[in-house]
């Protein structure tokens, strides 16, 4: 079998306040890694109980949290490289539980670019790599993403997003445009995904971190109530085993 961590991001339960049972659910399907979304009502980095419990719960689930999820630039407080808000106290989870990556969404180029380097100073010393939402409107195609990336005077990464990279062969040369940054890798658990060559442009470009499954995009009321949960995670169990039987076929 592969020995490459699969995860499920918290984007399932969006509608709900997280809690102890989410994590739970995620590891009692066999997941390793999780992807936590920062958002209100959900979880809330400015909350130090919440954080503290967050701590708690991935221990007692065994779960490792790969990535946390900031808000978008165009929320209900939007960001900027004056005022960073929400986002930087995504960012402050750090302080308490090890944080791999930081997944940003950004707006505008320009303003992000500024943004994005007054970030990456506060993340450095807290050991987070930040990387760039592909799924932010403003980084499409993927060549205008690897271009802002390697503007950046900062050094920083690429969250790419599998289900709106592209098709077929556009979904492979995504991956490998974005393989010189890629630091995280978002599934969609049901698609007409070449998986195939995609799994072997993945293990080509030497990608090895966790594939994170968002099944919340194609199960948008997966987060109302225990049996549509249970249902989205049987979903992503069964994506990532089939996944693995193309990874030991390389």
């Amino acid at each position: 079998m592969s020995t490459r961590a699969f995860g499920v991001s918290t984007h399932l339960f969006q509608h709900e306040r997280l809690c102890r049972d989410h994590l739970l659910a995620i590891a009692a399907y066999g997941f390793e890694a999780v992807e936590v979304v920062a958002a209100a009502g959900h979880f809330e980095p400015s909350n130090d109980a919440a954080v503290a419990d967050l701590q708690q719960w991935l221990a007692e689930a065994r779960l490792e949290l790969h990535a946390v999820a900031a808000p978008p630039p165009d929320g209900p407080q939007p960001w900027s490289a004056g005022e960073l808000g929400p986002v930087e106290r995504a960012l402050h989870v750090a302080r308490r539980i090890p944080l791999p990556v930081l997944v940003v969404p950004v707006g505008a180029p320009k303003s992000a670019a500024k943004a994005i380097d007054r970030l990456a100073t506060l993340a450095e010393p807290l050991g987070v790599t930040l990387a760039v939402d592909s799924r932010s409107p403003s980084m499409s195609p993927i060549g205008a993403l690897v271009a802002f990336v390697e503007r950046c005077e900062a050094p920083i990464g690429i969250a790419l997003d599998f289900g709106t990279a592209g098709k077929g062969g556009a979904l492979v040369d995504a991956i490998e445009l974005a393989s010189e940054h890629l630091v995280a890798a978002r599934l969609p658990p049901e698609s007409a995904i070449d998986w195939s060559a995609v799994m072997t442009t993945v293990q080509k470009v030497g990608y090895e971190g966790p594939f994170i499954i968002d099944v919340a995009d194609s199960r948008p009321s997966a987060g109302r109530g225990g049996k549509a949960a249970a249902s989205a995670l049987q979903l992503a169990r069964t994506a990532r085993e089939k996944m693995e039987r193309w990874l030991t076929s390389i």
